[in-house]
């Protein structure tokens, strides 16, 4: 039974994961349709949405596993969230341009050749937008992350569906008495 506890307790935390990586990536899926509507090209991605924010979210949990150094621990958690965010993007980069090179291996003359035919083609401002993009989201999930470590497992749960704007604000309040 510990097996299947720890199955479930896996598939739930890939499944939020995935779901926030889901809808941001959904979201840039659909500001990418309404643009090209004024071209008049139709364009359908959510299966690439929902697959690439599942890959993400699975490659996001086995990279949490990696340290970062003894350096990084003694620095402030900005160091940290921006080293990963760095080291994601860039791997989200490399397979972004290896998925369209292998797309657009026939037409290159072969993989290896495709992978300066994506850098030189169009389709670079296709990789650049789907990275800054990624970006971003990866720096907001990082930075949750983060948040969510110092405020304990379900103390961002509790902070937003909880806690009121009151409780918040007094709290605040007596934060800056105490400080002062």
């Amino acid at each position: 039974m510990k097996i299947l506890k720890k199955i479930i307790n896996e598939i739930k935390i890939v499944a939020c994961i995935a779901a926030y990586f889901a809808i941001v990536f959904i979201t840039m899926m659909v500001m990418k349709k309404l643009y090209l509507k004024d071209y008049n090209i139709q364009f359908s991605g959510i299966s690439q949405a929902l697959i690439g924010a599942l890959i993400l979210s699975k490659v996001v949990i086995l990279m949490e596993f990696i340290s970062l150094g003894q350096w990084v621990k003694h620095q402030p958690t900005i160091v940290d969230i921006i080293l990963r965010t760095f080291l994601y993007t860039l791997g989200v980069a490399i397979v972004i341009i290896l998925e369209k090179a292998f797309e657009t291996r026939h037409e290159a003359g072969g993989f290896i050749d495709a992978i300066p035919f994506v850098i030189n083609h169009r389709d670079i401002n296709h990789v650049w937008a789907t990275t800054i993009g990624t970006a971003a989201s990866l720096f907001v999930y990082n930075s949750f992350t983060v948040v969510q470590r110092y405020m304990g497992k379900k103390g961002f749960i509790k902070l937003f569906f909880v806690t009121s704007l009151d409780q918040v604000e007094n709290s605040n309040a007596t934060l800056k008495t105490l400080n002062h």
